[in-house]
């Protein structure tokens, strides 16, 4: 038993690093987010200021390491066996549905994940126990009032983060117009003076209680004087502010790049407990077990109870992977979309799609906000207004999503709340405090117009119905976990090890898959030449009908053999030209609006070639399917006159696409109206000889009309790409018909 839980510890500890990992990769929106969609410098000098901001927090995490040792549950009940099952179900638990987060591009909550896995699988443990000991009772081995205390904070802060981050933007907007003519600079200097002070006093003063160098002379000591401190700060402040004004550079980056680093060290100082919490807690439990020389199911873990400092070197270390791993993540970036994207001033592709309850929610807004105007006098609405209009200009895709003053609220609103709770050991999330503060913020910005409202509400219901689930599945699996180590012990562990192995493996496949944009060019035509524009447009085009033909010749090639294995590439090159398709329509009239295109005829032909795109995805979606059915409901073979037909007609198809494809590229050759033609005859002889067969009795209507559905798509395929080389025919790159104006 020694060695299996000595083997335990080094395993937390593993899991730790990976925990770190996958945590980083999903709470790194949260103080990257507004630096990043402000574009307040460049990424680099972002990511520094932020690992700053990391390391200085994990040192001041020390007093939150008590949550993962008694916040939870109750250690003196509980053996040293079942504390460190608990302990190795929470941890890989916890890696696993971060991990399932992160691929998804869904911010979730570590704190929450954290919480509600100790609930789990201490209940799970505690359930066990008490079917062997029945004078026992469950509730005795969970803390109910800590739980149900850290559960309701975490559920106040949601709604305290949005109220407050609408409310300061709100009035942050009122004094500093998006018109930065309208600002006054006295005001902007007082405002980064007051945003840098609370900063500075909450995380250096408040945030010093967790730091495990810190005396406690020395933190009665800024208690004492904190009124000082804070006046004394705010001068400094001031005046330094008006030094880099002088100087020429903005405030408002002061503020957001402080507010980045207070941020990232709110996240270390808050979350760090998360991440390293249980395996010093599995480790301060071994030790305890060994120096007891009694069996693993003989002590119990009342020393877990005792107050504990974390020791500085190992915070640091934890800081130190925790910022290796904000540089190099893939995830987080997946992450990060979802929040600029919910958040962005200006218009685009929406990412949620609308529901009821979120059109339900938008109406009673602006219900509400119809009954408040009329209560408003006109003149206050208009100046309120004033203050509100976005100055004219051009807007492009490298525009910041959002301006530097809401970045700077988002951040210094949300490093102070997290700093509070900080400071008073209560682990909220800064996921949903960040986020639902750059939420509020974003809706006292008018961010979410009646075009898009509907759209972002959506957005933030499915953001907040994952936080349930996440609690949810959190419970149930590290309870499962729990159970499973508990019956099989090293078996078990063994198990659970390889399964969470395997998940990783498959989510970051699928993480890249996911994101790998592919062969298709983007459409972005923005700041292009005339030649390079129409360039671009080609070559997507061209892309798209390689995955059409590609698409089309596997799925008919799988009917013919009955092989379902030949679907699988079907169906990559189906859901690559399905995805592209999307984007293009997500895109193509923001970038027609912001490409200032001379021509009318250029303007057309774009919307014509991709009208053109559109309907022939449907139609290779539709010769695919049709395939897919026919082979997955293990139809009769068909016959050899139906067989030649068939490949007949694919050979066909695949010389079409080729053509077409090569007339993307070069003028349209003169061959494409005898290669479009035999294509058509081959397609109509398909479809005679399948009607001839269902005529005499050869073939049933089940099967009939999943081939004559196939047979229809492809005689739709030749129609559209006739008219695709009709739009390619006058488009000749040497005078392309699409400018782009200077």
């Amino acid at each position: 038993m020694l060695d299996f839980f000595a083997i335990a510890v080094v395993l937390l500890f593993i899991l730790a690093l990976v925990d770190l990992s996958v945590g980083v990769s999903n709470d790194a929106v949260n103080f990257l987010n507004s630096a990043i969609g402000s574009r307040v410098a460049t990424r680099r000098t972002i990511m520094i200021v932020a690992s700053l901001g990391i390391l200085c927090g994990a040192v001041f995490s020390s007093g939150m390491m008590e949550v993962a040792r008694k916040g939870i549950f109750n250690p003196e009940v509980l053996t040293f066996g079942q504390v460190m099952a608990i302990f190795l179900a929470v941890m890989l638990a916890d890696v696993i549905l971060l991990d399932l987060f992160n691929t998804f591009g869904l911010p979730t909550s570590t704190t929450v994940s954290i919480v509600f896995e100790l609930l789990g699988a201490a209940f799970a443990v505690a359930t066990l126990h008490v079917m062997t000991t029945p004078d026992t009772s469950v509730l005795a081995f969970i803390n109910l009032d800590k739980a149900s205390a850290i559960v309701a904070g975490i559920v106040l802060s949601v709604a305290v983060a949005f109220s407050v981050g609408l409310a300061v933007q709100f009035v942050s907007r009122l004094i500093f117009a998006f018109d930065r003519a309208l600002h006054s600079r006295l005001l902007l200097w007082t405002w980064a003076g007051i945003a840098m002070t609370a900063i500075v006093y909450f995380l250096l003063i408040k945030g010093l209680k967790g730091a495990s160098f810190v005396g406690p002379e020395m933190l009665a000591y800024f208690q004492e004087h904190a009124l000082v401190m804070g006046g004394l700060s705010f001068v400094f402040w001031f005046a330094f502010v008006v030094f880099l004004s002088r100087l020429g550079f903005d405030p408002l980056k002061v503020i957001v790049l402080a507010g980045t680093f207070s941020l990232a060290m709110a996240f270390a100082g808050n979350d760090l407990v998360n991440f390293i919490g249980v395996p010093l807690a599995g480790m301060a439990s071994y030790t305890n077990w060994q120096a007891s020389q009694l069996g693993p199911e003989n002590l119990l873990m009342g020393a877990l109870a005792e107050p504990v400092r974390g020791n500085t070197v190992w915070l640091l270390g934890a800081g130190a992977v925790m910022v290796l791993t904000l540089w190099v993540s893939a995830k987080a970036r997946s992450v990060t979309d979802t929040e600029v994207n919910l958040g962005r001033q200006d218009e685009g592709s929406e990412r949620f799609l609308p529901g009821a309850i979120a059109r339900t929610v938008v109406r009673s807004a602006m219900a509400a906000g119809k009954a408040a105007s009329v209560l408003m006098p006109s003149q206050w609405r208009s100046e309120i207004d004033r203050r509100f209009e976005r100055p004219s200009g051009k807007v492009g895709s490298e525009e910041p999503a959002f301006d530097l003053i809401r970045a700077s609220v988002n951040l210094a609103v949300a490093s102070v709340l997290i700093a509070i709770a900080t400071s008073m050991k209560l682990p909220l999330s800064t996921t949903y405090v960040s986020f639902m503060v750059a939420m509020g913020t974003s809706l006292a910005d008018r961010a979410w117009g009646r075009d898009s409202a509907v759209y972002r509400v959506s957005g933030v219901l499915t953001v907040i119905a994952g936080w349930f689930a996440t609690a949810l599945i959190a419970f149930l699996a590290a309870g499962i976990f729990a159970t499973v180590i508990r019956i099989f012990e090293a078996w078990g562990v063994l198990v659970l090890v390889l399964f969470a192995l395997a998940a990783l493996v498959h989510s970051h496949r699928f993480h890249r898959e996911r994101s790998v944009p592919g062969t298709t060019p983007q459409l972005a035509l923005t700041g292009l030449q005339p030649r390079q524009a129409a360039e671009t447009v080609r070559q997507r085009f061209a892309a798209q009908l390689e995955r059409g033909r590609d698409a089309t010749d596997a799925a008919i090639g799988a009917l013919l053999s009955g092989d379902a294995k030949t679907l699988g590439s079907a169906r990559q090159s189906c859901g690559q030209m399905n995805k592209a398709t999307a984007s293009a329509e997500r895109r193509i009239l923001g970038e027609l609006k912001h490409a200032h295109l001379d021509s009318k005829n250029g303007a057309e032909r774009l919307l014509m070639l991709f009208s053109t795109e559109k309907d022939l995805q449907q139609s290779v979606n539709l010769v695919h399917s049709a395939c897919a059915a026919f082979v997955h409901n293990i139809h009769s073979p068909v016959n050899e006159a139906l067989h030649e037909a068939l490949d007949d007609a694919r050979a066909r198809m695949h010389d079409v696409f080729d053509v077409a494809i090569r007339a993307t590229q070069v003028r349209v050759p003169k061959r494409w109206e005898e290669v479009s033609s035999a294509a058509s005859v081959a397609v109509s002889e398909l479809i005679s000889c399948q009607l001839r067969q269902l005529e005499r009795g050869e073939r049933t209507t089940g099967n009939a009309r999943l081939i004559l559905r196939a047979a229809l798509g492809m005689r739709d395929i030749v129609g559209e790409l006739n008219a695709a080389i009709a739009v390619l025919d006058q488009w000749n790159l040497d005078d392309p018909p699409l400018r782009i104006a200077s």
